[in-house]
């Protein structure tokens, strides 16, 4: 088999090549046929510069120190091998390893086992790939079904993604999917439509337009999801917004925490700050540093808020503890109930509360109380058993023993 080279900034015409194919620099081969193809059964090989006015098939395509251009598809049985260089395909490129030092571009569809690339990646269609591994920027304006994901700056994604894992160091922003094992960004990370996933790990901040399903959520700075979300945990150093509805496990949130709509966990929410729940909030263990707002509150096990306590229909638990200068609006439900110094509170259904110093409450409904000095009870005290009170306690009626106690709102 003979070789064909074609000289420096010369044009020759082509419709196969037995052996192998050179291309000297400033080089332009042309179909024989307008937008004919050419088939080389050996190997392409670039020196500099080189265009293509056609579509190419070959064994392997190597290229080097130069840019490269080909009007229409690439299709090689074993490489793309780019030094020093770049790559530009108006079509399709279908081979079974890229390398590319600097930029590739593909107007159409990538189809590839791995994909390296040192600069910069742009596909203009879908992308298929066992790997993807870009030092700066990754770009698909179609799908991306790629297993391993790894960007050095920023991914570009307008379609679904179908991946494994998925690893950017700066910005990721993709159009939905699924990538089944973890999502690493070390900045901004967002998707504009439903997202299922294995894990969220994100530096800065995450947001899900379309909402998403999933397992573990952990971000540094902020995260949103639009639309209903379901998980099995969410760690947030500064503020969680869910637009929709929540259901998950656990939340632990060191800032503020805002859904529209209810939120459902078997196990606890942790809030460092503040949160706000739409609708009801159901879950074992809650513990608010600030304050909490909800339309009911409803805990398995227990309830413990160090500001303030704000509900519609009211609070429930098997034990409840307000801190000290706590507020709170709606009645409370509980085995025990106690209430810190200075603390304000409304009605309390209970069968042991213990009232500290100073506080005030409203109409108490209890098997047994303990009363500390110059607690204020607003309302009537109705109890079962006993009371221990201070003699300075000031009530707005005496107390009434009863057999039987009214039933809680919950």
């Amino acid at each position: 088999m003979s070789d064909t080279r074609v000289s420096r900034s010369s044009v020759m015409k082509l419709g196969g090549v037995e052996g192998d194919l050179i291309i000297e620099d400033g080089g332009v081969v042309e179909g024989l046929t307008t937008g004919g193809l050419i088939e080389v059964m050996g190997e392409v090989r670039c020196e500099g510069d080189a265009e293509f006015r056609t579509s190419l098939t070959c064994a392997d395509f190597h290229a080097e120190g130069g840019r490269v251009e080909i009007q229409g598809d690439l299709s090689s049985r074993g490489e793309v091998r780019v030094e020093d260089g770049e790559l530009d395909v108006s079509g399709s490129i279908q081979t079974r390893e890229v390398d590319v030092d600097k930029r590739l571009k593909v107007g159409k569809d990538l189809n590839a086992e791995s994909v390296d690339v040192g600069g910069v990646l742009e596909v203009g269609g879908s992308m298929n790939a066992r790997t993807a591994d870009v030092g700066g920027i990754f770009k698909v304006g179609g799908d991306a079904s790629v297993a391993e994901i790894d960007v050095g700056g920023t991914l570009e994604v307008e379609g679904m993604v179908n991946s494994t894992g998925l690893d950017v160091g700066g910005k990721a922003t993709i159009g939905g999917g699924e990538v089944r094992d973890t999502i690493d960004v070390g900045g901004l990370f967002q998707s504009s439509k439903l997202l299922k996933f294995g894990k969220i790990d994100v530096g800065g901040s995450a947001r899900l337009l379309g909402g998403g399903e999933g397992r573990d959520i952990d971000v540094g700075g902020k995260f949103e999801s639009n639309g209903d979300l379901h998980f099995e945990t969410i760690d947030v150093g500064g503020i969680c917004e869910i637009r929709g509805n929540g259901e998950g496990e656990s939340v632990d949130i060191g800032g503020i925490l805002e859904v529209t709509g209810g939120l459902k966990l078997t196990r606890n929410l942790d809030i460092g700050g503040r949160a706000r729940i739409g609708n009801e909030l159901r879950l074992e263990e809650l513990d608010v540093g600030g304050s909490i707002e909800a339309e009911v509150i409803i805990a398995e096990d227990s309830v413990e808020v160090g500001g303030q306590l704000r509900t519609k229909r009211g609070t429930k638990a098997k034990r409840i503890k307000l801190g000290d200068r706590s507020d709170v609006s709606g009645p409370m439900i509980g085995e025990t109930v106690t209430i810190g110094e200075r603390a304000k509170v409304e009605d309390v259904y209970a069968d042991d509360v213990k009232i500290e110093e100073r506080a005030r409450t409203g109409n108490l409904y209890v098997k047994r109380a303990h009363l500390e000095r110059r607690v204020q009870v607003t309302g009537e005290l109705i109890y079962q058993d006993t009371i221990d009170a201070d003699p300075d306690i000031i009530f707005s009626k005496p107390p009434v023993k009863k057999d039987e106690l009214p039933k809680p709102p919950l």
